[in-house]
């Protein structure tokens, strides 16, 4: 499912340029849609590989930007009101990215529960703001990423080495905790 995300967002973007909201809207929501059915499949069939979390990373990306340019070029209005939460989840996006990739030169790719919980919240959000011009949630989606830059600078910063799938930092402090363990023992 994941590549049907990323196969989509050039129709997306068809959308976007000849500006047909409801459409862009409506195969977004299918593309939203696989997404979580991708991650559940992916866990239920046991088929979590490290390929699929860093892919899975990469379709997000795209997904999120053509989020944003149609935000930009349908409801450019929506896009000036919001534009100051909208900097400070790009850039609580972008600071754990940067963290992660001086550190292990790879994208995060940690999907915390946290993250989990905004990637969840930001399609409701994002529909709500659209369709009604209420976009209350959507700021409070975007300010929740603030927590979720942080958790995966902090796991970034503990983890001995990197690893997908992290639920949370308390998760990683164990690993941590575990490999400096393990190191101690074997030093002795």
């Amino acid at each position: 499912e994941t590549a049907i995300r990323v196969a989509l967002a050039p129709l997306l973007i068809l959308f976007i340029i000849q500006d047909q909201a409801h459409l862009f809207l409506s195969v977004l929501a299918f593309s939203l849609f696989t997404d979580a059915i991708d991650g559940y499949l992916a866990r239920r069939l046991n088929q979590v590989t490290e390929l699929g979390i860093r892919l899975d990373s990469w379709a997000d990306l795209i997904t999120y930007a053509v989020m944003l340019l149609g935000l930009i070029q349908l409801w450019p209005e929506l896009f000036e009101r919001e534009s100051n939460y909208l900097v400070i989840a790009f850039s609580s996006w972008i600071v754990p990215l940067l963290v992660c990739q001086a550190r292990f030169g790879c994208f995060p790719s940690y999907h915390t529960f946290a993250a989990k919980i905004a990637a969840v919240s930001v399609a409701p959000a994002y529909f709500i703001a659209t369709l009604s011009d209420n976009s209350l949630i959507f700021r409070g989606v975007l300010l929740f990423y603030l927590w979720v830059a942080l958790e995966q600078v902090i796991i970034t910063s503990i983890l001995p080495r990197w690893q997908g799938n992290i639920a949370g930092f308390w998760v990683a402090a164990s690993l941590a905790r575990n490999h400096s363990e393990d190191s101690g023992s074997g030093s002795g």
